[in-house]
């Protein structure tokens, strides 16, 4: 595995596509050690480098479905996949995430949120319903080059990004739906942990 995560680095940093970055990543495996999840959502593949770091930490008999919008990187993640010892455990969808949550059923005990920023609200509440108790969610880029932190005007390209993570931070944020921790590594991760219950 190793030598394929080194040349899915390459790959990403030829081609100038987002993953998972070095700062993030001992954070990202120690979660999972301790979670040992079994049925996994990831939304935003890439080209599959954080769904084979997740799959080494599945329980025996899980699995992970993954969602990536653009064709070609859904492909890309595919053939990569398809060159580990994980090809059977990992389903990738070329698709809309968002529109996917509605046909797919869940439930989930593990959740990676890593698409487009400006949905992570949209997804969440589509999302909670299919957790299963005590599920964890992961969401990353939650600083977002820092502008989470900017107080007055956000670049205006950036705002409604920006004002849609503030929305998903309220939603984690909420104690009776949530526990959760804010990290600063890499570009900003929040950790939460489901509680099992609707409002």
């Amino acid at each position: 595995m190793n030598r394929l995560w080194r040349d899915m680095e390459q790959y990403a940093r030829e081609h100038e596509l987002p993953i998972l970055r070095g700062a993030e990543l001992p954070l990202f495996r120690n979660i999972l050690a301790a979670a040992r999840p079994r049925h996994v959502l990831e939304i935003g593949t890439c080209i599959g480098y954080s769904a084979l770091q997740m799959a080494p930490y599945l329980r025996e008999g899980g699995m992970i479905t993954t969602l990536e919008l653009d064709a070609e990187r859904a492909m890309t993640a595919r053939q990569f996949i398809d060159q580990s010892q994980y090809s059977r455990a990992v389903t990738v969808i070329n698709g809309d995430g968002t529109a996917l949550l509605d046909r797919l059923e869940g439930p989930w005990d593990f959740v990676f949120l890593d698409g487009p920023k400006g949905q992570y609200p949209r997804q969440i509440k589509k999302i909670i319903p299919k957790l299963l108790p005590q599920a964890i969610i992961v969401a990353d880029n939650m600083r977002y080059h820092d502008m989470i932190y900017i107080q007055g005007a956000v670049p205006h390209k950036h705002r409604t990004a920006v004002a849609r993570l503030h929305e998903f931070l309220g939603i984690m944020n909420d104690d009776s739906l949530f526990e959760t921790v804010f990290f600063e590594n890499g570009d900003g991760m929040t950790v939460s942990r489901w509680k099992g219950y609707m409002k």
